[in-house]
Order: structure tokens, then C-alpha cells, then sequence
């Protein structure tokens, strides 16, 4: 995944993000026992807010004790486990193979390479608990892989197919009176997160002469920034209604945190980031206009 839901450290309080750290942390210790050790290694954000977001819904018998952190050399981390973690765990495993088959197909990066080989046992082992799920989930990045090799321009269409594939994972349970919410959540933050990569990872594509829907787009064009920001609101404010639907009391505010601010961080970074390359690019040209008076 991409690493974009991720928490607004300003707002949250001590207590909040001891809660999200065992969680975050539950969760690569929950990739080794599912997968191995080099699986940690794809560890991001986006998954951690589904674990606290199902485990919150759900409120599953859970575990949380102190373990010897992966990275840490030696030190001791709270780290939370449930059966829901297990699920959250084999679809981050799941996602995580196809994105590092798509950086190989695209990149011919090898050490995405090596971690596609090391995690795909496990994404053979997920494909056969979850069929249904898996194999709806294949359908909608096919669809995706089709519309980047067509090299697509409007950047909604293969947004809505990623949407699609993630909101998937958001349904735990095959038969829930909440799938409808849950659905309709990862449908839009999946939106979120593929129209933010665009936009985030625009200069290295052009770059490495990767696929990117704003391929074509210049990024001194106010437009542009302004409909990328418009689409995100639209979907970011979608997935918070259907957030605000669901039965949650649990860790509702650091939910809240993830939802209507640390979705947001990378988006007003990198837009400070093309605004300021705007407005290098405008002062020497304003200073070659001079000089050459």
C-alpha cells in the first residue's frame, strides 16, 4: 500500500497513540506469524486504520502485551493482536504482493522483486480462504492494469477501480448489516489514496517514465491543484459519512484523527512542495526578464 492514512501527531493525545503504536506494531508481528520476517517489511499506515477501524466495530477478544520490536534492537513495544488483526494482516499480504508485482512490472525494481518472492506462499494461502473475496479483488486491479497500460487520463477512472478492489477488504464478515458503510468507506478512501499517489508521485513517474494520470498536466497550473484538492474532498468527506454510521464508541476520536486530519498531511506537504517550485521557477524568470532590460 501507499502509507497515506496515517495519524495527525498534534492533535492526538499520549494515550491515543500508545493505542495506534500496538496496533501498528500488532500488525508486523501479526505478518511474521502469517507470512515471515522479510514480510514485515511492507508494513504501512493504510492497514492500521483498518485494524483499529474493524477492531473498534467488532470488538473482538484481543491480546495486548510487551514483545521485542522488530527494528527497535532489542527494545520492548506494546503489541496488540486480535482474530481481526489475522484478517487485516492476510489483506494487507494480499495487497501488498500485487503492488510489489506492479513496481516490478513497471520499474523492474528488484527488491520489490525479492519481496513478491518472499510473501507469495502466503498470498497463495490467502487466495484460498478468501476466493470470493480475492478473486473480486483481482477483477477490479485487472481493470485497473488495463486502464494505466491504456495510459488513461481521467484519473476518476482508474481511481474508482482501486476503490473498488480496497473497499472489498473493508468487509470482514461475508454477511454484515454493516458492509454497506464498510464498503462505501474503502470505496472512497481507496480513491483517496490512488488520486493522492498520482499526485504525490507525478515527478518521479514523468522521471522514470511510469504511468501517472496528470502525465500530461503541468504542475504550474492552478487548475490542476485545484480539482486533485476538490476530488480529495469529495472522497475524504464521503468515507467520514460512512464512518460517522458506523456503531463506534471505541477509539472514535483517534479514528477521527486519521479521517479528517493525517489523511491530509501528505497532500498540503507536497502541495507546498509544487508551490514552491512554482514560485522558484516564476523569480528567475522575473530576474532574466530584468537582466535582460
Amino acid at each position: 500500500m501507499y502509507g497515506y492514512v496515517q495519524v495527525y501527531r498534534p492533535d492526538l493525545r499520549f494515550r491515543e497513540y500508545e493505542i495506534y503504536r500496538s496496533h501498528y506494531c500488532g500488525l508486523c508481528h501479526t505478518l511474521q506469524q502469517r507470512c515471515n520476517a522479510i514480510s514485515r517489511l511492507t508494513l504501512s499506515y493504510d492497514f492500521t486504520f483498518l485494524s483499529l477501524l474493524l477492531d473498534a466495530l467488532y470488538e473482538p477478544e484481543a491480546d495486548t502485551h510487551k514483545q521485542r520490536c522488530f527494528c527497535g534492537i532489542g527494545k520492548k513495544t506494546t503489541v496488540y493482536h486480535s482474530a481481526v488483526l489475522d484478517y487485516v494482516a492476510d489483506m494487507h499480504l494480499f495487497f501488498a504482493y500485487l503492488h510489489c508485482k506492479d513496481d516490478w512490472n513497471d520499474e523492474h525494481s528488484i527488491p520489490h522483486a525479492m519481496l513478491a518472492a518472499g510473501i507469495k506462499t502466503a498470498y497463495h494461502r490467502i487466495c484460498n480462504a478468501y476466493p470470493q473475496k480475492t478473486a473480486a479483488i483481482l477483477e477490479h486491479m485487472q481493470q485497473l492494469t488495463a486502464l494505466e497500460q491504456q495510459q488513461e487520463t481521467q484519473f476518476a477512472l482508474p481511481a474508482a477501480c482501486f476503490g473498488r478492489a480496497l473497499a472489498e477488504s473493508f468487509c470482514m464478515e461475508q454477511s454484515d448489516v454493516w458492509n454497506a458503510d464498510l464498503r462505501h468507506m474503502g470505496y472512497h478512501l481507496g480513491t483517496f489514496i490512488y488520486v493522492l499517489d498520482a499526485y504525490d508521485d507525478l515527478q518521479k513517474d514523468r522521471k522514470h517514465h511510469t504511468y501517472n494520470p496528470f502525465q500530461q498536466v503541468s504542475v504550474h497550473d492552478l487548475t490542476f491543484h485545484k480539482t486533485v484538492k476538490d476530488f480529495l474532498q469529495h472522497a475524504a468527506s464521503e468515507a467520514a459519512a460512512a464512518f460517522e454510521r458506523l456503531p463506534i464508541l471505541q477509539n472514535a476520536d483517534l479514528l477521527r484523527n486519521l479521517l479528517y486530519a493525517g489523511i491530509w498531511q501528505p497532500f498540503l506537504k507536497k502541495q507546498k512542495e509544487y508551490q514552491t517550485a512554482v514560485n522558484e521557477q516564476q523569480n528567475q524568470e522575473s530576474s532574466f526578464y530584468v537582466k535582460s532590460l
